[in-house]
């Protein structure tokens, strides 16, 4: 999409001038230091935990945000353990650490590249732990099957958000152009493809992080053309897919010709994705502003396509698939993936992080396994499990509803948009 259709758009809906906050701060090699060798003396204190990892994000050679990676053995670790956000009490933030950390187990991190591949773990201390890379015949689907998540659970949502809003978390709005950037690289090996507007952003990006220190006013000029930038080539990846899944047949779409409109949709208690036949860009983001005002709820668009993913996931017999299940609905649309079977392998490596995040005594309000809100395990853990199916399908039901234009839209699903 271009940028000037993009303004176009918005200027019929959004505001004119844009506010940031939460700006980065720049750490000395000394500070920095100092916080590692704290993190260091205070995790060691931890039972059960193997090891810390990072990924780090620099701007003007300064390391100015921290997304801590932390890997639990799962033999001893339970929910009475003491855990890391322990650790960043006693330590301080100190304005860098991301204290939405990561927490995995052994299993997790040797999976990590078919778990979150816009992450990028380095070793702190600990164990230091084998990545497993997916064999090369499989890679692009391990790849496909981790971007389709990333889409359909609102990666788009913060840029949607930024440039419709006008208000930007500025040190997060960096954070996600880091992973931004990461995509993009990901989106050009799947499709094979080199693009001269994406490889301009990604340098662009880069420059900007690089000298942001330095940059006075400019930088935030800079980070407005990034954002907005950066939400047109999100449409243009999911664009690019939709072309490439339809010409080298990665799905295998059918559509019943007996209904008009057809469409899935999954809707949990965070995530709200709507899928339709004949997308096309401008018409998606008119769509997702419309929602957006008459539903207050950001709800992302994506082509048929792409829910095909979910739809393989519905076949499994674990937690997270039957989760999945509850908030899904399709209509008038049948398939599946090729190579579906890494489809499935992703559905269970996503309920293997689910039961470790239950054992642990963790939030599941995690866009990762789709703010999953079910539970193995006691007779009352399913009793409630069978009330939040229920509740998981009205909801479905209800914004199905008033997409179809059956219902007055007065519900709002997502405070924060």
């Amino acid at each position: 999409m271009d940028q000037s259709v993009c303004s176009e758009i918005v200027a019929k809906h959004g505001k004119e001038s844009y506010s940031f906050f939460n700006e980065p701060v720049p750490v000395s090699e000394e500070g920095y230091k100092n916080l590692m060798e704290d993190l260091i003396r205070e995790a060691k204190r931890l039972a059960g935990l193997l090891s810390v990892y990072m990924d780090e994000i620099i701007f003007g050679r300064s390391i100015s945000q921290i997304k801590f990676i932390v890997v639990y053995d799962a033999e001893t670790c339970d929910e009475h353990n003491q855990k890391f956000d322990q650790v960043l009490r006693t330590i301080g933030t100190r304005n860098i650490v991301d204290d939405n950390f990561l927490s995995v187990d052994r299993k997790l991190l040797e999976n990590f590249p078919k778990f979150d591949c816009l992450l990028n773990p380095q070793w702190v201390m600990g164990q230091k732990l084998n990545i497993h890379e997916s064999s090369q015949n499989e890679i692009r689907f391990s790849n496909i099957s981790v971007v389709l998540d990333l889409l359909c659970s609102g990666f788009l949502r913060d840029f949607f958000l930024w440039e419709v809003d006008r208000r930007v978390n500025t040190r997060e709005a960096l954070w996600k152009l880091k992973r931004l950037r990461r995509l993009v690289t990901l989106a050009k090996s799947i499709l094979k493809t080199d693009k001269p507007r994406w490889n301009k952003y990604m340098d662009t990006v880069h420059i900007m992080c690089e000298k942001w220190f330095d940059m006075g006013i400019e930088r935030y000029r800079m980070l407005m053309w990034t954002v907005r930038e950066g939400m047109c080539i999100l449409f243009d990846i999911i664009s690019d897919m939709k072309e490439y899944f339809e010409r080298a047949r990665v799905v295998n779409l059918r559509l019943d010709p007996n209904i008009a409109q057809k469409h899935a949709l999954v809707v949990t208690d965070k995530v709200a994705t709507y899928f339709i036949d004949d997308w096309k860009v401008e018409e998606a983001f008119e769509k997702m502003i419309w929602c957006r005002e008459k539903l207050g709820q950001f709800i992302t668009v994506l082509p048929a396509s792409f829910s095909l993913q979910l739809h393989e996931y519905t076949k499994g017999h674990n937690a997270f698939s039957r989760y999945v299940k509850s908030c899904f609905a399709i209509e008038g649309m049948t398939g599946n993936m090729e190579r579906s079977y890494i489809s499935l392998e992703r559905s269970k490596i996503l309920n293997h992080y689910l039961n470790f995040k239950i054992k642990l005594g963790l939030s599941l309000d995690d866009d990762t396994i789709f703010h999953c809100n079910l539970r193995d395990g006691s007779t009352l853990a399913k009793a409630a499990n069978m009330m939040n199916v229920q509740k998981n399908k009205v909801r479905l039901k209800r914004v199905q509803r008033i997409l179809r234009g059956e219902e007055e839209p007065t519900i709002e699903l997502d405070e924060e948009g």
